[in-house]
């Protein structure tokens, strides 16, 4: 039973945890590439704004060149301007690709901080080209001091605001990789531990086992004739010895059929029922009822069985390959011997009346062989059955018991 549990599971098992692994393996495929290009991100973000810090610098130095007396001021203008470009369209750039609306709200301030520098510079140059170079150094080193000041510092804390917003989803990412590393082996350890353990084997009663008998194993086959000896073949062995004649207990069968005959409440069944094992040496009878649809029979009516077996049992479909069901469809007596010498046999005969084949009385009988006087005698039997409980009454009966 264990080795049959494994087989079932076993590949179930396999295709979890090779599932597990796989995803963890694309999982973290995609983690690491997701890690490297917030590497590589933040990298160019600090290369850019580095670039742009030297551009600011060029760009005073160039203001600075412009407004000095022994400087030419066409080729420092136009050296300033290439500067501002520069610069503006880097902020935007920057700004575009800012992954927080923080980051978005700095380069935007510092946008502003260029505008307003790029004014002053504007008003540095018209006093260039009236030569009053006093008032321009006045712009380029007074009035446009404060705000490239302020330009250089949004620089350098939007480098250090985004680095850090690189190294928290950096570590987001090792985070997420590691925990899937970790469900991904508890999977797999669940998986082998869970292979690896003994299936649960409950203990089974005798009464259980034979119950189960006659619904799942098959009717017994009539072993073939036997061939014809040739006159030149070896002598035959002699016949195996007889089993033993059955006893039947004829005296108390009529007493129990006399007692059935004077039954008036359906509540004095189930002691019948007791008495029937007996007279039958049964170890368990059950009276299966067919449902309104013809299509399926429910235990309704037994003795010697625990409820939690006929739970287990449940219902049979009348199309079924066993004894019960074979019995209601032939409307004929089915007879099943045990399967090893010394197990139990089975019974099973048709309740039949007038209106039909209504369910079938299925007994389990000690002798491994059943005798025909005995089938005849369960026969006798249901025959009293068929004529004094309908399915109602069966159900009836079946809660007095319980």
């Amino acid at each position: 039973m264990q080795q049959d549990w494994r087989k079932r599971h076993l590949g179930l098992f396999a295709i979890l945890a090779v599932l597990a692994i796989v995803g963890t393996l694309a999982l973290d495929f995609l983690l690491s590439r997701s890690v490297a290009r917030d590497r590589a991100s933040s990298a160019a973000v600090e290369r850019e704004i580095g670039s742009l810090q030297v551009a600011l610098a060029d760009l005073r130095t160039a203001q600075s060149a412009y407004v000095a007396a022994t400087q030419t001021s066409d080729f420092w203008v136009r050296r300033a301007s290439d500067l501002s470009t520069r610069l503006e369209s880097g902020l935007t750039q920057l700004r575009e690709s800012a992954p927080s609306e923080v980051a978005r709200s700095g380069y935007q301030a510092a946008l502003a901080t260029l505008a307003n520098l790029a004014s002053l510079d504007k008003k540095a140059r018209a006093y260039v080209q009236d030569d009053q170079r006093f008032l321009a150094a006045d712009v380029v080193f007074i009035e446009s001091l404060e705000g490239s000041q302020r330009l250089a510092s949004d620089l350098e804390q939007l480098r250090t605001l985004q680095s850090a917003q690189a190294d928290a989803a950096i570590a987001r990412t090792s985070w997420l990789r590691f925990g899937a590393t970790t469900l991904a082996m508890g999977v797999v350890l669940a998986v082998a531990l869970r292979v690896g353990k003994p299936a649960p084997m409950p203990a089974a009663s005798e009464a259980s086992l034979t119950a189960q008998m006659i619904r799942d194993l098959p009717p017994a086959v009539k072993p073939a004739a036997p061939l014809a000896r040739p006159a030149s073949a070896a002598p035959a062995p002699p016949p195996l010895q007889a089993p033993p004649v059955t006893t039947l207990n004829l005296p108390d069968a009529a007493e129990l059929c006399v007692d059935l005959a004077r039954v008036m409440d359906s509540r004095d069944v189930p002691a019948l029922l007791e008495r029937v094992a007996r007279v039958l040496d049964a170890k368990g009878v059950i009276v299966w009822m067919v449902d309104a649809a013809g299509g399926v029979l429910h235990p309704s009516l037994s003795h010697g069985y625990p409820e939690k077996v006929l739970n287990r049992l449940g219902t049979l479909e009348v199309d079924s390959d066993n004894v019960t069901s074979l019995a209601f469809r032939s409307v004929r007596p089915q007879m099943m011997a045990g399967a090893s010498p010394g197990a139990a046999g089975a019974v099973a005969v048709p309740l039949v009346t007038a209106a039909g084949c209504s369910g079938v009385f299925a007994a389990e009988l000690r002798d491994s062989t059943p005798a025909p006087e005995l089938l005849a005698l369960t026969r006798i039997v249901a025959a009293q059955f068929a004529t004094l409980i309908a399915p109602a009454e069966l159900t009836g009966a079946r809660a007095a018991e319980a």
